[in-house]
This record gives structure tokens, C-alpha cells and sequence, in this order.
């Protein structure tokens, strides 16, 4: 019962109060506080970037209402356009600009005692401003592919025209960004390659959703048996074709499908911002942050998504709580694999890089906080 109510009283305390605080507890290095304010700063920066591309999205809106293209939802009428998109993607952006900020002797709490290259940090933030536009563009790209539009959030309508309108206006964006003669020509390369396998991958989910369906509808125990060992060879132990840099980390389920799902889109960001800024981020940080992408996108995404999901899209979540014996197994599947994932990117991150495995606690206990209910909610885990 005791134990009943620590878990309890545990569940109720924010899942970011208990990332520092477990951080704190393993390193309790005083260096801590100066990057949790390193941490409020960039985040800030970050938002004050996304704010200012989502009013360019809402000129453009404008200028297709002006075309007859959109109309106002009602009690809009005479409004200007509003625009905002739910996302996690900019995390990662987020860790990214705070290691270019330490890198650079931009600490809160040191700015006075220590020489700031403030023209790295400038760059950095150009660059953070333009991969941020790359990532939210390639990310409507995506929900608009799979005819999902409840993350768009408009005063104007249909929805479809704009999501359209605001990925059209950010691609835009993203391709002068790209053409400028002062662009290395590898960032451009990282772009097309993590906009070519996303697309591969896409193409791929078909045959995902296929494997579901054949599990779904197998008649008898045998052939029951035999799709479910479909999934595990062909989309859980899937062989890893691409990545050099994570051949150990191979070795996680799923990692080869949901490299290619989401991963590699990070590993090409880091790989855009080592190009334009001709600085290494370190092989170590990369890791982390992709394999933390990964743990994320199953706890938090794939986890909050299971109800729609599990009837329709393959993904490890539908996968482990489908192949289950029973319900308990399953979520306490899930909850192994994130966290595996999560204890992999921290084992990579720097010793010191408190910004980043403070992300990744974070992660971990919203992860568990999510997985926990899983079990609970509408559409609920069963064979």
C-alpha cells in the first residue's frame, strides 16, 4: 500500500520537476543550474523563432483568402489569419542551439567571467532558425501525406487548403535557405537525403499496415502464429541498411524501421548544422539525440496515438500490445523498449551534457507517465 501511494504521489509531481531531480540525484554537479537556465533561454529562443515563421504563414493565408482560396470559420469574419501547429519535432533544435551556446562560453551564469564568441552563437542561431523551418515544413509534408490535419489550428477553413498553404510557404522558405550562395552545398545534400528516405519510408508503410492487417484478420492459431512472426522478422528485427554511425545500436527492436521512420531526419539535421556551421557536434551527442527521438516517438507519440492506431497502423506500440498474451505484458513491453532507448542515448550523451540527458529524463517520465495509462484509456489493449 505504501508503495501504492509513493507511485501515486509520484505520478502527481510534473514530469519535468522529476527529470531535474532524478538528474540532480545521479549527477550532482553545480554546473546544473547554470544549464537549467541555459535551458529556459534557447527555449525561448526557439519559440520566439517558431513565432515569427508561423506569422509569415499568416500572411500567406491571407493572401489566399484574398484569392477566394480559404474562408474564415464562423464568428471570424473581418479577422486577420491565425495559424499555429502542435509539434515536438524542435526539441532536438532545442538541445542543438544550447550546445552551440555552451561550446561558445554562453552560459547565464559565466557570461561575466569568461570571453562569449558571439558570432558562433549568432550563426547558431541563424542555422537553429532555418532547420526549425525544415523540420516543421517536412513534418506537414508528413501529416498532410497520411490526411492528418488535427495539429493544424486555424481561424480559416478547409483545414486541408491550410495545411497546404502553410507547408507550401515554409518549403519556400527552406529552398531560398538552400539556394543561397552562402549555403555549403552539404547542407543541401543532408536535406535531400532525409527528404528521400522519408519518402522511401512512407512508400514502405503501406506494407507495414499490411503486416497488421494480416495478423488482424488470420484465421485459426496458426496462421495467427505465423503473421505475428512477419511482424517481428520483417518490422521489429528488420536488418539496418543505412546508418553507419549506429551499427551498436542495432541491436534495439525496432531501431532499423524507426530509423528509417524518424531517426534519420534527425541524424540529417545534425549532419545540415555541422555543414553550415563547419563545426562537429560530436558523434556521442548525435546518438543521443536520435536514439532519444526514437524512445520518444514510441512513449510519448505511438503511445498517445495507440487508440486510433491499433486497429490500422502498424507501429511498435500496436505491435507489442497486439502480440501480447495479455494486456500487462504488453504495456510493460512498451514501457521496457522506451526505456531501453532512453538508457542508450543517456549511456551516449557527454558526462557533462546536462542539457541533454535532462531532456532525455524528461522524456522518460512522461514516457511512463503515458505508458502507464495505456491500459486504461478508450481502446484498450487486447487480443
Amino acid at each position: 500500500m505504501t508503495q501504492g501511494l509513493v507511485e501515486t504521489v509520484g505520478r502527481r509531481v510534473p514530469a519535468v520537476a522529476r527529470a531535474l531531480a532524478n538528474h540532480l540525484a545521479e549527477s550532482p554537479d553545480p554546473r546544473v543550474a547554470s544549464v537549467v537556465l541555459l535551458r529556459s533561454e534557447v527555449e525561448s529562443e526557439i519559440e520566439s523563432m517558431t513565432e515569427e515563421l508561423f506569422l509569415g504563414v499568416e500572411r500567406a493565408l491571407d493572401r489566399a483568402r484574398e484569392a477566394g482560396e480559404l474562408e474564415p470559420v464562423p464568428g471570424a469574419a473581418g479577422e486577420s489569419a491565425r495559424f499555429d501547429y502542435d509539434t515536438r519535432l524542435v526539441l532536438p533544435a532545442l538541445l542543438t542551439l544550447g550546445r552551440i551556446h555552451t561550446a561558445a562560453g554562453d552560459l547565464p551564469v559565466a557570461r561575466l567571467v569568461r570571453d562569449v564568441d558571439r558570432d558562433f552563437v549568432a550563426r547558431g542561431r541563424e542555422t537553429t532558425r532555418n532547420v526549425v523551418r525544415a523540420l516543421l515544413d517536412g513534418d506537414m509534408r508528413d501529416a498532410i501525406n497520411d490526411d492528418e490535419y488535427e495539429d493544424f489550428e486555424s481561424n480559416l477553413r478547409p483545414t486541408e487548403t491550410v495545411a497546404e498553404v502553410a507547408q507550401r510557404h515554409l518549403e519556400a522558405g527552406v529552398e531560398r535557405w538552400l539556394d543561397r550562395s552562402d549555403t555549403p552545398e552539404a547542407v543541401r545534400s543532408s536535406y535531400d537525403h532525409a527528404v528521400e528516405l522519408s519518402e522511401r519510408h512512407q512508400d514502405e508503410d503501406d506494407a507495414f499496415r499490411s503486416l497488421l492487417d494480416d495478423y488482424l484478420s488470420a484465421d485459426g492459431p496458426d496462421a495467427r502464429a505465423a503473421a505475428g512472426d512477419a511482424i517481428r522478422e520483417r518490422y521489429r528485427d528488420a536488418e539496418l541498411a543505412d546508418g553507419d554511425l549506429f551499427e551498436a545500436d542495432a541491436d534495439l527492436p525496432y531501431f532499423a524501421t524507426q530509423y528509417a521512420r524518424v531517426g534519420i531526419l534527425y541524424e540529417d539535421m545534425l549532419n545540415m548544422y555541422e555543414a553550415d556551421l563547419g563545426t562537429a557536434l560530436g558523434e556521442g551527442f548525435k546518438r543521443a539525440v536520435v536514439l532519444m527521438v526514437i524512445g520518444a516517438q514510441i512513449g510519448l507519440d505511438d503511445t498517445d496515438d495507440y487508440p486510433e492506431d491499433r486497429g490500422t497502423q502498424l507501429t511498435p506500440v500496436t505491435a507489442e500490445l497486439n502480440l501480447a498474451d495479455d494486456a500487462e505484458s504488453g504495456v510493460e513491453r512498451v514501457r521496457a523498449i522506451v526505456e531501453a532507448y532512453l538508457d542508450r542515448a543517456d549511456a551516449c550523451a557527454d558526462p557533462d551534457d546536462h542539457l541533454t540527458r535532462i531532456a532525455i529524463e524528461y522524456i522518460r517520465q512522461q514516457s511512463l507517465d503515458r505508458i502507464g495509462s495505456l491500459s486504461t484509456r478508450p481502446g484498450d489493449p487486447a487480443n
